[in-house]
């Protein structure tokens, strides 16, 4: 392969860590904003049906509501267990916690250890060019 193609690889590769990079900070700034704000009431989870109606599971104070809201009118459907609402929240939040892309967010800092991978191929990669010079 050309070096100049490998080196455009390498500037892209750069290109793309610096962009998961910010997006791993604007991430964690946004978390950190948001956990100051405390509700009595939160949607923890909303399910369109149409245009102006859905589905959402809210919680108020330490209880859970199932209710329907539509344009002109919201309806508490159903009250819910807490139990059986926290162990499907809880089911949800492993699942998230399985995903790679969390895992890679959880890296106290992901520029670095993706460096230290690629260290040693770069480092040959520039010793191979300045063998053949």
């Amino acid at each position: 392969m050309n070096f100049e193609v490998l080196f455009k690889l390498l500037q892209t590769f750069v290109a793309l860590l610096a962009v998961i990079a910010l997006a791993y900070v604007v991430l964690r700034s946004g978390r950190k904003l948001s956990d100051g704000n405390h509700h009595l009431v939160t949607i923890l989870e909303k399910t369109t049906l149409s245009n102006q109606s859905y589905l959402a599971v809210i919680k108020v104070g330490t209880n859970y509501h199932l209710i329907s809201v539509t344009s002109g009118n919201i309806s508490i459907l159903k009250d819910m267990e807490t139990e059986e609402v926290e162990k499907i929240l809880e089911e949800k939040k492993k699942k998230l916690e399985e995903n790679p892309i969390n895992k890679l967010m959880q890296i106290e800092n992901p520029i670095s250890k993706l460096m230290q991978m690629w260290k040693n191929p770069i480092s040959k990669l520039m010793q191979m060019r300045k063998n053949r010079e």
